[in-house]
């Protein structure tokens, strides 16, 4: 075993003494990691990832090899299965997101089916993405945990898909340094504190790189490592250098892995400082 996989093993043997982690598992050549973690009790719970059009099992015969697997591992509890819908971020409307969510969750309880037929019924059938959760599509029975990750802080993209940007949370505080034509502006963020990321199909489809918080009709032309480019004259007109705005991200979740610590706020009063505990640790 590499060393790479023995520091793994390590760190979160270390981790499940303090917390529940639900493993997912993909192919049966796995097994012997988390065997290797869950010895003597440290495995909490085992969840099956089952597919989202990305990775994942995807044939019956394939999961149902990997059920006889995991029960030929003492130490790793079967937990039960999970599916996340990330191609919902590019339906087309509200009824083809209905139609995905639909399809993906009958096909979750299907294997959760298999998995009870196969004598290890699942404790845990979870299913998630933000943009099925945010547009309250049904849940269907059988469904016991919902996984909408990026909800608690929103983004411009997830704000697109419910039609309003008030529940944005998240968002980075930027400088403008220049102005140097009579619609351009200059801020002191780039790819750096943004990221590149935008989204241009679907039911997330958002414009730019990023929207002004308290200028919604206004949004990032272009970023580059260290700044961002704005065109549009009336924004111009209506800063001065050295003027704080906020930037509303299109993706929150790798731009929260770019700072040290956010700061909570009321108003304009920061209230509590908070590192990010997790930034940079993918080692």
């Amino acid at each position: 075993m590499s060393n790479i996989l023995k520091r793994d093993i390590g760190r979160i043997r270390q981790t499940v003494l303090h917390i529940s982690i639900h493993d997912g598992i993909g192919n049966s050549r796995q097994k012997a990691f988390f065997q290797l973690i869950a010895e003597g009790g440290h495995s909490r719970v085992f969840i099956r990832h089952v597919d989202e059009n990305r990775s994942g099992i995807i044939e019956e015969a394939d999961f149902l090899a990997l059920l006889d697997t995991i029960k030929c591992c003492p130490h790793v509890p079967f937990g039960g299965i999970f599916s996340h819908d990330g191609n919902s971020y590019n339906t087309e409307n509200r009824e083809t997101l209905e139609a995905l969510s639909e399809g993906a969750q009958l096909r979750t309880l299907h294997f959760a089916d298999l998995a009870a037929q196969h004598g290890m019924p699942c404790k845990t059938v979870s299913y998630g993405a933000t943009p099925t959760f945010m547009n309250h599509v049904k849940i269907l029975p059988g469904i016991t945990e919902l996984r909408p990750g990026t909800y608690a802080l929103m983004d411009a993209s997830q704000g697109h898909a419910i039609g309003t940007l008030d529940r944005c949370a998240a968002t980075v505080l930027v400088t403008v340094i220049s102005r140097p034509t009579a619609e351009r502006t200059i801020l002191d963020v780039g790819a750096k504190g943004l990221t590149m990321q935008s989204r241009t199909e679907g039911i997330c489809a958002t414009p730019g790189k990023g929207t002004l918080y308290d200028r919604p009709e206004t949004h990032i032309a272009k970023v580059f490592d260290e700044h961002a480019i704005i065109h549009d004259p009336a924004f111009r007109d209506s800063v001065a250098v050295g003027d704080k705005v906020r930037i509303i991200p299109v993706h929150i979740c790798p731009v929260c892995n770019l700072y040290k610590r956010a700061y909570l706020i009321s108003g304009d009063e920061v209230v509590q400082e908070l590192d990010i505990a997790a930034r940079g640790k993918l080692q």
